[in-house]
């Protein structure tokens, strides 16, 4: 399974990064109802497993960064560019 993985440090109260989170994970649920199946949070808020067609993915946030990990399945490969293009675009729209 190809593996795409970022990281970006934050300057927010850990508060506001969840809630920053929380959007981002909206946005992936929004943009792509059709490939997002599932989305668990853990109980602080503070990580989210999202499961769909063709991808796994772990959202975590604490007090310094925030973390996007996504497995991608074979058949998912070809669109491993446009998916990372578009988590960089969201980092820097969401954290700067």
């Amino acid at each position: 399974m190809p593996t795409l993985s970022r990281e970006r440090v934050h300057n927010m109260s850990l508060d506001k990064a969840k809630e920053t989170v929380e959007g981002i994970v909206e946005d992936v649920r929004q943009t792509y109802p059709m490939l997002v199946s599932n989305v668990e949070w853990n109980r602080d808020r503070t990580s989210a497993k999202v499961t769909g067609k063709m991808f796994k993915g772990d959202f975590t946030v604490n007090d310094t960064k925030v973390s996007i990990v996504l497995n991608l399945s074979l058949l998912a490969k070809p669109f491993m560019g446009k998916v990372e293009k578009r988590i960089d675009d969201k980092l820097v729209e969401y954290f700067g």
